[in-house]
């Protein structure tokens, strides 16, 4: 049969399976795997379950620490290919102000084209946009070459110690000729890279006294004030970025902060400095002897982290019993916006959506960085954070729609091209 006729096939397909989508997406929103504790045991299980009894599917647990579970699945076409990887988490974020929730947040209530829970955004729905991608192509696997694998990691929000990066040392099938990630983000807008960070914790010193008697005493919190008022300085020098990413990142701003928020545009471009902890002091009527902040760093492409770190130094060099050191790092990371998988998620979401997405880099990081570091191009495709990290969090179920077809297009467009090797 010719492609093209294979692939309207497909098509209605994705369609036809909509029902089971949904439901798939809210079985997976209501298995807890909040990290902390990082626990993906249950939704590990319902994902497998998903996949098991697919003619073509192979899956399997990865456990590099318990209770961290990761899985595994691959899908062999008929013949010898490329490997494309589809990569998501199943790990999600703490349960924000559980009081101010007006539906369960492990509920997995679906009501007005939309699913509720906490982690559906960020990122549930990917997963099963992912999980229904491997199972709706199995159907066509004698149409497709080389290999879809499938790999849903645990600790991705902690640093990816015994999710991807146990996956990438130890499991060869994680490492592909490109790499899809369903993290979160908007069927409207395709992200090929992401700002670098660095984390890092400034503590400050003092000399203890009485709360009368300030003159004895030098105030460590005073001078930790001090120091950050300095370094949130170190983003004033503009970043030369390349020029292409540049120009994608303004390109997209009319579509990508409707959605992302107002401001997402200069906060891609710059260096963006952010107090998110600060520690000292034992009562109120004592001058404090030491204190500590740790701060988290984001930059765009153009500055490395020795750069940004020297920046930091350089800042703190000037005030007086302040240190700091290092928790921890990444340079920023992108994929060619002209690479054939970028072009290809552009393609099948104006095709799925009527209109062309936006292209343009993720102010946070993701589990791609893993892969673009060996080389492995790669494109985040995900879902609205509609109320992310907040109650009442969900995704709509076109979204999630979108976000399936967008997948498996483009992952029957990239195998379906070596079906003859």
């Amino acid at each position: 049969m010719p492609v093209s006729k294979v692939r309207d096939a497909l098509k209605l397909r994705l369609q036809e399976r909509r029902d089971e989508l949904k439901a798939l997406c809210a079985a997976l929103t209501a298995a807890d795997s909040r990290n902390p504790p990082g626990d993906t045991t249950a939704v590990a299980e319902a994902c497998i379950e998903a996949l098991q009894g697919n003619p073509g599917i192979a899956v399997r647990k990865v456990v590099g620490r318990v209770p961290l579970v990761n899985v595994v699945a691959t899908l062999s076409g008929a013949r010898p290919g490329r490997r494309l990887v589809l990569n998501g988490h199943l790990d999600t974020g703490p349960l924000p102000q559980p009081e101010r929730w007006t539906v369960p947040p492990f509920g997995g209530v679906v009501r007005d084209g939309r699913i509720y829970g906490r982690g559906v955004c960020d990122m549930k729905a990917g997963a099963a946009a992912q999980i229904m991608a491997l199972k709706t192509l199995a159907e066509f696997r004698d149409d497709i070459a080389g290999e879809l694998v499938l790999t849903l990691v645990a600790d991705e929000g902690t640093g990816g110690e015994w999710g991807t990066l146990y996956l990438l040392a130890n499991v060869g099938a994680a490492l592909g000729d490109a790499m899809l990630s369903g993290d979160v983000g908007s069927p409207r807008v395709a992200r090929f890279g992401e700002k670098g960070f660095l984390w890092i914790e400034v503590t400050a010193s003092g000399k203890p006294a009485g709360g009368a008697h300030v003159y004895l005493g030098v105030n460590a919190i005073d001078r930790l004030i001090a120091a950050l008022i300095d370094l949130r300085r170190i983003g004033d020098r503009p970043v030369a970025m390349p020029a292409d990413i540049a120009a994608a990142i303004d390109a997209a701003g009319p579509l990508s902060e409707p959605l992302s928020g107002a401001g997402e545009t200069a906060a891609l471009k710059t260096i963006t400095v952010n107090v998110g902890t600060i520690e000292g002091g034992l009562r109120i009527n004592n001058v404090p002897s030491a204190a500590s902040a740790r701060i988290d760093i984001r930059f765009p492409p153009g500055i490395a982290v020795a750069e940004v770190e020297s920046r930091v130094a350089a800042a703190l060099a000037r005030h007086a019993g302040v240190s700091w050191k290092t928790l921890d790092r990444a340079e920023p990371n992108w994929t060619p916006p002209g690479s054939e998988i970028a072009q290809s998620i552009a393609r099948n979401a104006a095709e799925t959506l009527g209109t062309p997405p936006a292209m343009t880099i993720r102010a946070g990081f993701s589990d791609s960085r893993f892969y673009r570091e060996r080389g492995v191009p790669c494109v985040v495709y995900g879902v609205t954070p509609y109320n992310g990290n907040a109650p009442d969090e969900y995704a709509t179920i076109d979204d999630l729609a979108a976000v399936h077809a967008v997948h498996t297009l483009t992952a029957f467009d990239f195998l379906v091209s070596t079906r003859t090797g």
